[in-house]
């Protein structure tokens, strides 16, 4: 970067200057003196207009000069709300002025606090602008809101208190205290902890704080472990840290009397301002550094005792404050960019993104691409090729170290080329024709770039070459091996730091700290030469033909040495500038350059420096006698403004002065005595102008000497085609369409009247908004034109991926083919819809339609577009694999399918195959399958019921098979109705009927069986687990009930389970009768141990022992609706008659009542007074009302 004062403005009555700040949104500089004078001023540059008239290199206007009354001692502290427009003022006497910009555009007072007579030592406002904190010198501290409120309040008694900062969330506050500490407090005033200085040995006396400064993040950050927080200490130890814990600061010692310090707005830079003493003299200074430490520049400012400085938005300028005076000083900044094949390349970040956003803008076509990079550090770039530096992702790296880093190699659209991973920092980076050398403080890294031969690119031998330069001799290759180690020597610290390279194709130049340049030949790498300069090195470039180098120092100065010469280097030219900080060289003239210098430009030929003008740009290419600047600081705040593509008004031109100087003189005097004038100094830029001039003058003749002069065959082809042509007008377009002046053609023919060789000539060019306007303008539109101007514009916006957009210009055109794929890629599916139904039947793209919608699961519309295109087999496949049976079977009986049966089993069996039962299940469900889906469940149930699973579990399963087969029955006497009322069924047919019904299914169960006895698992189950929680909840008799009822299951749940819950159930309510049967079924059980049958015994002697084996009298319950028989509760049977009573799903009791409730899903039974408190079914969980 570049940094230099540009203006001064002195306080009234030359009153000192104490404190001062900038409002970095609405662009207000506050300045605050010793007698409580307060200046409020505004500093404008031009916004509009080139290179030579906006930015730094603009004329800056004074626009506003109030001066706020209010104070009478001397301003301690200042602070900007930039979000609420507020200005907020402390003086030393402890008075608080807060002041508002009124309707008049004038600052007045809004709050004023003079109560505490202490003085104000630091007051912050929080990063959203709605708590401000004032810190007193005593100790207190308040916190009050941006409406004027208190929020809280706090004396700190412990010292003096020097500083206060807001954490960028503010959750956390610090308090620098005048003996050094800093303590942490949450935004309450409670304390946390303290942060651990680490800058202040042990032993130092102890120092005053200088400055607590917390960026807040707030237009993002440079890298994802940049420092943000900084402490300076007034004797120049600072320390730099990403959070108030961080265990690992970077330490740095200014070496100077600190006054102030400011990060600027993107937390990019640090500005330390402060005095040096030397001898009895005190010097001021403000030295600038990068976020890791990294002194950047420094800058000497005359005066006795600086105080103060403020960065101002964008970080071009920054005001400063000094004895009675405020200077502004303009910042160029070191941006990363490069300039390749008329595409600037430059990188920004927001706090938006993680990533740095890298832009490829093409300055012809005004197009823009974007490529986004984490943590990227460099940039750089010649010819084709861009080569940008940064940080890999860890875990992506073949190099086993620490922090890899990863080179892109890239072209002019940010397509990778090559990629590279290294070792080491990439700090500096400088691509030549045929070499990418990248570099850190002390390794350089070679890397050949592949070539380009035909229409295909060859890739060349590998070359990898990495130079140690405190070891200048040592060259090593670039294999894995020697990647490790240079990766250790990187980590190594160099005394004489790398500061820059440049090169050709057969040399690189790389220039040390210490003055000393290295010169090394390629391929070989090796060193041939050392060149030593007395100053320290901060830029150099090198010509076209590497025979001069110029070399910028660390204070702006700049000389150049002839590389060819063997005389003292410092002696070769007589040229030598200051304050220069850029000097680019000329692609075709070895001898020209350009040099920036502050905020203007000068061209140099030779040693011969043309008179300098106003330049806020950066320089991108000098080449035919014309420099190309491109406006980078503009382009910045065009993108913090939230615009994304640049203008190429950010594009200014400057001539040379032989180029200058020849078109003044086409101006003034004959087109032939200029032409002899340009043969005694030739260029061929010279006789390109010339003869573009003498065509404007239709003066054939000089420009037939012009383009014999380039050897310009087009240019003399295109004389001998102009004059065929009869009329003025018609050669003057011809010669603006050869000049490539399209507007002024397109003028010329509507002039003319000839509006169709308008369009023609836009046709032509690809120009096709014009085109479309032209044709809205005139009677010469037919359909098919209008159709083709809409197709283009939205091929336009289609190959931009801007495909909403082409949308609207497709229907504009009726462009199906391209709707499709516009709606596809936007997945706008009611418009892809619409674009069906409107299309004809067979046409191309329905099939393509159709299987989008088949692709993400439309069956309705993918349907009707295979119908439409007559693919119906397609349509039922699709059908088969969405799993819509009731739409594929329609479509199959629709149109006569037999196969659909053979479909539907080969995709059954390939679900199996493949482990997924369940969904080969719900396909023959949704196809009406009832009965070979309960077949795959009753198997998976079976399974699950030898295993040990939740009892609930094997229930539902057997539960889901029977309303399967309650859903087959439903089915089947669905068809059974609709086949009687077509064609009565003959008793073969009915014969055939049952015995398919014996068919064994895939659980290894006839199809019989299983309609017969599909329910009975299920029922097991349910009243096992009803008896249960009937026992659990001391329904003792409730439970024996239900237990009793799974007597009839024995070849379902094991014997030893029913009947030990039998006899438990019975004890439990004193039916001993039924405990002594269940004891001797479980002591004749032969498939229980001879172990468990003595236990069994010696368990029923403990219990019969005190009891008989009868029941209590059961309570009778009512009649056998058979025989009138009495019967109790317990009975499953009729004892008379032997009619068996239904049990019921609620309770577990025999229903012996003629009214009943009926389950309409699973058919089971239960008594209509407990099903009055249920709403569904106890046993399937179907809703009561169905």
């Amino acid at each position: 970067m570049f940094v230099h004062l540009a203006k001064r403005i002195a306080m009234p009555n030359d009153t000192p200057v104490t404190k001062c700040g900038w409002n970095v949104i609405e662009g207000y500089v506050s300045a605050g003196c010793a007698d409580g004078l307060v200046k409020v001023l505004k500093l404008e540059i031009p916004e509009v207009g080139d290179a030579r008239t906006r930015g730094v290199a603009g004329q800056a206007q004074l626009t506003k000069n109030q001066t706020l009354e209010g104070h009478t001692n001397t301003i301690s502290s200042i602070a900007w709300n930039e979000r609420f427009g507020k200005l907020t003022t402390a003086d030393s006497s402890g008075t608080v002025i807060v002041w508002v910009n009124g309707p008049q555009n004038e600052f007045v007072q809004d709050m004023l606090n003079n109560r505490t007579k202490n003085r104000i030592s630091d007051m912050k406002w929080n990063s959203n602008g709605q708590m401000i904190c004032i810190g007193h010198e005593d100790g207190n501290v308040i916190i009050g809101s941006v409406e004027g409120s208190r929020i809280a309040g706090k004396s700190l008694r412990d010292s003096k208190l020097a500083k206060v900062e807001w954490s960028p969330d503010s959750h956390l506050l610090l308090f620098g205290f005048m003996r050094g500490e800093i303590h942490i407090y949450d935004f309450k005033l409670n304390y946390i902890n303290q942060i651990q200085i680490f800058c202040i040995r042990e032993g130092v006396p102890s120092a005053e704080i200088a400055g607590i400064e917390w960026y807040d993040g707030r237009n993002g950050l440079m890298t994802m472990n940049s420092k943000s927080l900084v402490i300076c200490y007034e004797n120049g130890a600072m320390q730099l840290m990403s959070r108030e814990d961080d265990p690992a600061p970077i330490i740095l010692d200014v070496d100077m009397h600190v006054a102030s310090i400011k990060w600027n707005d993107n937390g990019s830079m640090l500005a330390v301002a402060g005095y040096q003493l030397t001898g009895d003299k005190a010097y001021n200074f403000i030295h600038f550094y990068s976020p890791w430490g990294e002194h950047l520049r420094s800058l000497k400012v005359t005066g006795k005792s600086i105080a103060d400085c403020a960065w101002e938005a964008h970080s071009l300028r920054l005001v400063i404050a000094i004895d009675n005076f405020i200077y502004f000083a303009n910042c160029r900044l070191d941006y990363k960019w490069c300039y390749i094949q008329d595409t600037v390349v430059y990188s920004f970040y927001t706090c938006t993104r993680p990533e740095h956003i890298v832009v490829f803008w093409n300055t012809k076509t005004n197009e823009v691409n974007y490529r986004y990079v984490r943590n990227l550090l460099s940039l750089g770039g010649f010819g084709s090729y861009c080569c940008i530096g940064s940080l890999a992702e860890r875990g992506t790296s073949p190099i086993h170290t620490t922090d890899t880093y990863i080179v892109l190699l890239c072209n002019s659209i940010g397509v990778t080329i090559e990629s590279k991973y290294i070792p080491f920092h990439p700090i500096h980076i400088c691509v030549t024709q045929s070499y990418a050398v990248i570099a850190s403080k002390s390794l350089v890294f070679v890397l050949g770039i592949s070539g380009f031969i035909g229409p295909q690119m060859v890739k060349k031998q590998p070359y990898e070459k990495f130079i140690q330069v405190d070891d200048p001799t040592t060259v090593r290759h670039g294999d894995e091996l020697q990647l490790s180690l240079m990766a250790n020597l990187d980590a190594m610290e160099t005394e004489d730091p790398i500061t820059s390279l440049c090169g050709s194709d057969k040399w690189i130049f790389i220039a040390r700290s210490s003055g000393i340049v290295l010169r090394y030949s390629l391929p070989a790498c090796t060193l041939m030469e050392k060149i030593e300069c007395l100053f320290r090195i901060s830029k150099i470039a090198l010509n076209s033909i590497a025979t001069l180098m110029s070399i910028i120092d660390t204070s702006g100065y700049c000389m150049l040495i002839d590389m060819e010469s063997k005389e003292p280097r410092e002696d070769i030219t007589n040229f030598k500038k200051s304050d220069v900080w850029n000097v680019v060289w000329a692609t075709d003239l070895p001898d020209s350059f350009a040099v920036m210098e502050k905020t203007k430009i000068s061209l140099v030929r030779g040693v011969e420096v043309e008179e300098a003008v106003p330049c806020s740009g950066y320089v991108c290419d000098y080449n035919n006698l014309q420099v190309k600047v491109v406006m980078l600081d503009e382009i910045m705040k065009m993108h913090f403004k939230g615009v994304q593509a640049p203008s190429p008004d950010y594009i200014t031109v400057y001539d040379n002065k032989l180029l200058h100087d020849m078109k003044t003189a086409c101006e003034k005097l004959p087109l032939e005595q200029v032409s002899s004038l340009i043969d005694k100094d030739p260029h061929p830029q010279l006789w390109r102008a010339l003869a573009e001039e003498a065509l404007n003058h239709l003066d054939i003749k000089v420009a037939e000497h012009a383009f014999v002069k380039i050897h310009d065959y087009y240019g003399l082809q295109f004389l001998r085609r102009l004059q065929q042509f009869q009329g003025e007008q018609f050669k003057r377009a011809e010669i603006a369409a050869f000049l490539k002046q399209d507007d002024e053609v397109e003028k010329i023919y509507v002039h003319m009247d000839r509006k169709d060789l308008a369009y023609q000539l836009r046709r032509k060019l690809g120009d096709w908004f014009r085109v479309v306007q032209i044709l809205q303008s005139g009677a010469i539109a037919s359909d098919a034109m209008q159709n083709e101007a809409w197709n283009e514009l939205g091929d336009f916006y289609f190959d931009r991926q801007q495909w909403a957009t082409a949308a609207k210009y497709y229907e504009q055109s009726g462009n199906g083919a391209q709707l499709f794929h516009c709606y596809a890629y936007t997945e706008d599916y009611v418009a892809l819809e619409k674009l069906s139904l409107s299309l004809q039947d067979n046409d191309p793209i329905l099939r393509s339609i159709a299987d989008t919608f088949a692709g993400v699961g439309l069956a309705e519309p993918a349907v009707d577009a295979y119908k439409r295109c007559n693919l119906i087999q397609e349509a039922v496949q699709m059908c088969i694999e969405l799993s819509q049976w009731d739409m594929g079977i329609e479509l199959a009986h629709q149109y006569n399918l037999t196969d659909l049966k053979t479909l539907l089993t080969r995709q059954a069996k390939t679900l199996l195959d493949q482990n997924k039962p369940f969904d080969a299940i719900e396909l023959y469900k949704k196809s009406a399958n009832y009965l070979e889906a309960a077949k795959i469940l009753y198997g998976i149930a079976e399974n699950h019921s030898k295993e040990n699973r939740p009892l609930v579990m094997k229930k539902k399963m057997y539960v889901l098979c029977g309303l399967l087969i309650e859903q087959y029955r439903t089915a089947m006497k669905t068809t059974s109705r609709k086949e009687k009322k077509s064609a009565p069924i003959s008793a073969s047919d009915a014969l055939q009927g049952l015995l398919t019904e014996e068919t064994t299914g895939s659980g290894g169960v006839s199809d019989t069986q299983l309609l017969d006895n599909v329910w009975r698992p299920a029922e097991a189950y349910h009243f096992y687990i009803l008896a249960q929680r009937q026992y659990k909840s001391n329904n003792a008799e409730g439970a024996l009930r239900s237990a009793l009822t799974l007597t009839e299951y024995e070849d379902i749940l094991p014997v030893q389970t029913i009947y030990n819950l039998i006899a438990l159930c019975a004890t439990s309510c004193g039916a001993f009768n039924s405990a002594s049967k269940a004891f001797l079924k479980l002591e004749d059980d032969p498939s229980i141990s001879e172990e468990d049958r003595k236990e069994y015994q010696k368990l029923a002697f403990q219990i019969f022992l005190s009891s008989q084996p009868k029941d209590k009298r059961p309570v009778l319950s009512g009649q056998c609706p058979q025989c009138s028989n009495r019967i109790n509760e317990w009975c499953l049977n009729c004892p008379s008659c032997d009619w068996r009573f239904p049990p019921c799903i609620a309770t577990g009791r025999p229903i012996i009542e003629y009214g009943f409730w009926i389950c309409p899903a699973c058919k089971h039974r239960a008594l209509e007074n407990e099903m009055a408190r249920l709403d569904v079914c106890p046993f399937c969980h179907s809703s009561v009302n169905g």
